[in-house]
């Protein structure tokens, strides 16, 4: 809950430890998307994924000369998702 954050922010400004107050400035800085993520259970895990595989495709046939033979081996390694 939202409460629970609060509470765990005060605990981490009163307890002076660098490494949680780092922590504490990432949290705050995605505190909505980590909310949104517990009220839907909705990640973008597969279109992450899908980004990572596309620059693999691309950096292992680095040279190839047109665009077009490119989205061939993306469609290609796609077909197996």
């Amino acid at each position: 809950s939202i409460q629970a954050l609060n509470n765990w922010y005060e605990n981490v400004s009163q307890s002076k430890l660098n490494l949680f107050y780092r922590a504490k400035g990432t949290v705050k800085r995605w505190e909505q998307h980590i909310i949104n993520y517990f009220k839907t259970r909705i990640t973008n895990g597969f279109a992450e994924g899908l980004n990572n595989k596309i620059k693999l495709i691309k950096r292992i046939g680095y040279g190839v000369p047109k665009v077009e033979n490119l989205k061939r081996r993306v469609f290609l390694s796609l077909l197996s998702i």
